[in-house]
């Protein structure tokens, strides 16, 4: 069995760091293996609400960017929850 010695604090914010950027590196990579995919993600997300919308309604924009917006925050919310182990 290992002995376990005390670490200065500074040893544990590198810790820290790394653990960090791996976490984001993560996250960068899955959200770029997801973008191509961000409209069909979205419209997977949206079918439900749109089969329940009234007869010849839509969803609408309330934002000028919301749009464009709208499917890459999704996808980077799925690339947030796919790179949880």
């Amino acid at each position: 069995m290992k002995s376990r010695t005390e670490q200065p604090f500074i040893s544990h914010l590198l810790e820290l760091r790394t653990s960090a950027l791996k976490i984001i590196m993560c996250v960068v990579l899955v959200t770029l293996l997801l973008i191509p995919f961000a409209n069909q993600i979205y419209s997977f997300i949206a079918s439900p609400l749109i089969t329940k919308l009234p007869e010849g309604g839509s969803m609408i924009a309330t934002e000028v960017a919301s749009p464009f917006f709208a499917p890459f925050k999704l996808t980077l919310f799925c690339a947030v929850f796919f790179s949880i182990p």
